[in-house]
């Protein structure tokens, strides 16, 4: 994690603008501090505000020159759409500041916190001081007068937030704040204890509307938001900061100890965490001084608001075992209480016009690392996607009565999971993707809801794990408990067999460790995808209209049946992995260092296992499900959720056969995973070749029988879809030379073949063979061709 951000997880980065405004908005100069005093709104606390309401204008007084503090800024009001990530309750960039007067100026110097020496000598700490750039944000003149007012305008109405250049990185268009559109409102000009908040409303416009910001906002050309900027104190240096440790499962932070001995490491990396401490100091349990508390958004609805506090509360076991006897406490946010003061750590429940990811992000003391407040974003419309997975896998179930109660158990039970992993976040703890792999042992990894079929019918009665798992109660214990405990804690991880894999090597699709995938269960990939399977072609054979809500036409349906006909995107990632696969820990101790590939034997059967995903009897839908998937009725239209065709309004089979097979062979094919197939095979003749893997795969597809009847589609887009990915693995810059002339030599192999088969095949037959090998030739002569010359999208899977 970038030290600079106080984003946790998957939050998208925000590029804040630094640059000046070009223009001042300071009062006349004939008026005086005193003036401004007499005649404006006050929000006294940790600054002093004054809101002078005639000229609009924001008054600061300067009590504490050359301190440092916090200033972060916030959307307490967002865009609305998950694909351009402006979302309500946003936190953005944490920096630490102080004001200091030059002259007549005060200016607003944000302190580089990342170099330093720890040293008590001062001319060594000032050689360090000097050697690296400050960043002034902002310049203002006092006020004539007693009282060292400065007029801030022109500090809070500017983008620092950065939203003009997350709009230009959505391809949304050249958006500018328009200064003169843009004001402070007076009421939310606020000041705490320990901090003040002043929100302004932007207005960003554009000579041309971007398309997802026209899709949430009434003029796309003019887009406002509402931008906070909070300043908060800093904590008492009481704090002892722990250092970081590979296994501890925590986010970190670091800087650069210049002071440090030559033989002793340069950067220094400390655990993110909350300040806890025992009433009675000690290893033994006891009461805690004051509790790590979190509230709950009151605009939660129910049975969803209960299903947050369930979730939340699952931390309080982790921390008892710990031995802090009630530390962690969750609660409604009192009626009196503001949710902008710094002292409550939020849970927000927010909504977007798509579904979108949810959030656990803090503000954090950069000098230390200890987490000053907690902010969790839940996105409102996820659970609408479980509930949508659980309508289509219980479409059959005779009693619609309990089908209708076992969806909304399910999707309540992913709500309870979510909202304990997002506060897990905030309080300091990474991703484990390989949790599932090791007995669902902790909330931190994504869980897929798990699905049995029992005597011939689908059940989702313990769709996830309730409470938090045993790694959870490890590294709260690491991370909050006592130091000297630390060594036997991960001796105890080493001897139980707890993995942890975070997201280096665990999202990407050339990802290696064959234990970390996301949305994925079981130990073994390969076995829990045959599992799938079958329960994915039970859920397809018998899927029926009664999957639709009750006021649902019928052209609904069809969405309905896009997670079900995608029901193993997941595992078939995590399956794959196994290919060219690898096993590690981050262990620190014993042998679990080393790190190999996996065996022959498992690398074979999970390419067995994937190329059976890719053959007719997975890929085809029965006709008289088809029938069920009628055009959207009306006003209706497809969306972002919808399998996109080729057929207009009707539903296309073989384009839901082209955008599952693409999902396979592009995991099959990725170059990184080719790449350490041909190390493998380099090392341990045992191991699969490239050549073995690319000549299975062209047998079982290309060269498969082509046979007029329902299937025959299928196969002819498969052959094409399989091509393609060999071609693109060919070209691909990441791939190895090595594996480029292992495929180049098997391109130029199946060349032959097609034109054998060619001749001997009916013409339809044949014509699609001379297809495939003349588009070989064009490929490796110009890589710009592509068979498929508009791949359809994959409807969106993400987040469940």
């Amino acid at each position: 994690m970038n030290r600079r951000h106080i984003s946790f997880a998957i939050m998208l980065a925000i590029s804040p603008a630094l640059s000046l405004p070009s223009f001042s908005s300071h009062a006349s100069s004939n008026i005086t501090a005193e003036k401004v005093i007499k005649t404006s709104d006050v929000a006294e606390g940790f600054l002093n505000l004054y809101f002078e309401p005639k000229e609009g204008q924001l008054y600061l007084k300067i009590d504490h020159l050359n301190q440092p503090f916090l200033m972060l800024t916030s959307l307490p009001q967002g865009v609305g759409s998950n694909d351009i990530g402006l979302d309500r309750g946003q936190l953005g960039r944490t920096r630490m500041v102080q004001f200091e007067q030059q002259g007549p100026y005060i200016v607003l110097k944000e302190l580089n916190t990342l170099y330093r020496a720890s040293s008590d000598n001062k001319a060594e700490r000032a050689s360090v001081e000097q050697a690296f750039a400050n960043s002034i944000l902002w310049r203002g003149k006092l006020l004539d007068g007693k009282k060292p007012l400065v007029a801030i305008n022109d500090l809070v109405i500017n983008d620092l937030h950065g939203v003009s250049d997350v709009l230009t990185a959505r391809k949304q268009g050249s958006y500018t704040l328009d200064k003169q559109r843009s004001v402070i409102m007076p009421s939310q000009v606020k000041s705490f204890e320990q901090n003040a908040d002043v929100d302004v409303n932007l207005t960003f416009t554009a000579n041309k509307a971007g398309d997802l910001v026209s899709q949430v906002t009434p003029d796309g050309k003019f887009m406002s938001v509402r931008m906070r900027y909070s300043f908060v104190q800093l904590p008492q240096e009481t704090y002892q900061p722990r250092e970081y440790h590979p296994m501890s499962g925590y986010l970190s932070d670091q800087y650069l100890d210049y002071s440090t001995q030559v033989d002793e490491p340069i950067v220094k990396r400390f655990l993110l965490r909350h300040r806890l401490e025992k009433v009675t100091p000690g290893d033994a349990p006891s009461e805690v001084v004051k509790p790590i508390t979190y509230y709950l958004d009151p605009g939660a609805p129910e049975p969803i608001r209960t299903a947050l506090l369930d979730g939340a509360k699952w931390w309080e076991q982790a921390f008892n075992d710990a031995g802090f006897i009630n530390g962690f406490k969750v609660e409604m946010l009192p009626e009196e209480a503001d949710p902008q003061d710094v002292r409550y750590n939020m849970i927000q429940w927010v909504h977007r016009a798509t579904r979108g990811w949810s959030y656990g992000a803090a503000v954090t003391d950069p000098r230390t690392g200890e987490i000053i407040k907690g902010h969790v974003t839940l996105g409102s419309l996820r659970v609408r996607q479980d509930h949508l997975i659980a309508r289509g896998l219980t479409s059959s179930w005779v009693d619609r009565e309990a089908a209708a109660e076992a969806s909304m158990a399910l999707s309540l039970a992913r709500i309870r999971q979510l909202s304990a992993h997002e506060i897990g976040h905030t309080l300091g703890l990474d991703h484990n993707f390989a949790a599932s792999s090791h007995n669902n042992a902790s909330v931190m990894d994504y869980p897929h809801p798990y699905i049995r079929l029992e005597n011939d019918k689908i059940n989702i009665d313990t769709p996830y794990t309730e409470g938090i798992g045993e790694w959870d109660k490890y590294t709260i214990a690491f991370g909050y408990g006592p130091q000297s405990n630390q060594q036997a804690l991960l001796s105890q991880a080493l001897n139980e067999g707890y993995r942890y894999i975070g997201e280096a090597d665990s999202r990407g699709e050339g990802a290696s460790h064959v234990y970390a995938s996301l949305w994925d269960n079981g130990g073994d990939a390969v076995a829990e995808l045959i599992r799938l399977e079958k329960i994915r072609r039970h859920a397809i054979e018998r899927f029926n209209a009664d999957a639709l809500l009750a006021d649902d036409p019928r052209g609904e349906l069809a969405d309905v049946f896009v997670p079900i006909y995608l029901l193993t995107r997941y595992q078939v990632e995590a399956a794959a992995k196994w290919i060219g696969g690898t096993d590690y820990s981050y262990q620190q101790i014993g042998a679990g260092l080393r790190w190999h590939f996996v065996s022959p034997t498992q690398q074979k059967a999970a390419l067995n296992a994937l190329i059976a995903s890719l053959s007719a009897d997975s890929l085809l839908v029965p006709e008289d499900v088809m029938q069920w998937l009628v055009p959207k009725a009306g006003n209706y239209q497809k969306t972002r959720e919808s399998f996109q065709g080729n057929l207009g309004v009707i539903t296309d089979q073989l384009a839901m056969a082209e955008v599952m097979s693409r999902h396979i062979v592009s995991q099959i094919l990725s170059p990184l995973r080719l790449n350490r197939v041909n190390q493998a095979y380099m090392q341990d003749a045992e191991q699969l070749s490239v050549v073995k893997l690319i000549d299975q795969l062209v047998g079982a597809t290309v060269y498969q029988d082509l046979s007029r009847g329902d299937s025959l589609g299928v196969k002819l887009r498969v052959n094409a879809v399989v091509i393609e990915g060999i071609l693109n693995a060919y070209h691909h810059p990441e791939t190895a030379s090595e594996v480029k002339a292992q495929l180049l030599a098997r391109l130029e192999f199946t060349v032959k073949q097609l034109k054998r088969r060619s001749t001997r095949a009916s013409e339809y037959q044949a014509a699609h063979y001379d297809w495939l090998y003349q588009s070989i030739e064009k490929s490796l002569a110009s890589p710009e061709y592509k068979i498929i010359a508009n791949p359809l999208p994959m409807p969106p899977g993400s987040p469940i």
